[in-house]
């Protein structure tokens, strides 16, 4: 018999090959018993007819083909032993392959789901990092403004001050000049006796 080869399939054979296999050992391990039987009575048929009709019976050729017959019935029957030995095996073979086959496509699934739970989580995780960046951006917006706004006020307060320093040095400086001048005077109007 020809070695049956199989195509492959996850973890093991591909199930349709092997079905096929199966069907195709059961069809002619009953195509080979048929035939036998048909050979069978056809050489008891043929021994019967061609059989001459002894004085005393004579078994003796009788005797050999029905041994023969007998060996080649025993025969039939160890291969039919093994072909239905070798048609358990592939069945458990296929049992085999179909529970490793399910049980990696469940392994698939949970991997498939995991996967998806994953980028649902970095899709998440992605939003609410765009989400605290527009508000990072917003916050940094209104402080901007607002430094602004106050760089504008310390400026308006700044040379406000500046014009008031300015009035103040202008307001000591002519405080000076009159301390000096008033000064002078009373020293012009002093009391001669007093140099005396």
């Amino acid at each position: 018999m020809a070695q049956q080869t199989f195509r492959s399939a996850f973890n093991g054979f591909n199930r349709e090959d092997v079905v096929h296999y199966i069907e195709y050992l059961n069809a002619q391990h009953t195509a080979e018993i048929n035939r036998l039987n048909s050979e069978l009575d056809y050489l008891r048929s043929k021994a019967v007819q061609e059989a001459p009709v002894p004085a005393e019976p004579d078994t003796t050729e009788t005797d050999a083909l029905i041994e023969q017959q007998a060996t080649r019935i025993r025969e039939l029957f160890d291969r039919c032993k093994e072909q239905e030995q070798q048609i358990e095996k592939l069945t458990a073979d296929l049992e085999q392959a179909s529970q490793q086959q399910s049980s990696y496509k469940s392994h698939v699934d949970e991997e498939l789901e995991a996967y998806r739970r994953a980028e649902r989580t970095e899709r998440v995780a992605r939003e609410r990092a765009e989400q605290m960046y527009r508000q990072a951006n917003a916050v940094l917006a209104d402080a901007t403004v607002k430094v602004d706004d106050a760089a504008a006020l310390i400026s308006q307060v700044s040379d406000k001050v500046s014009g008031q320093l300015a009035d103040l040095q202008f307001a000591v400086t002519g405080s000076k000049q009159a301390l000096c001048d008033a000064v002078a005077t009373m020293y012009a109007i002093r009391p001669d006796n007093e140099e005396k």
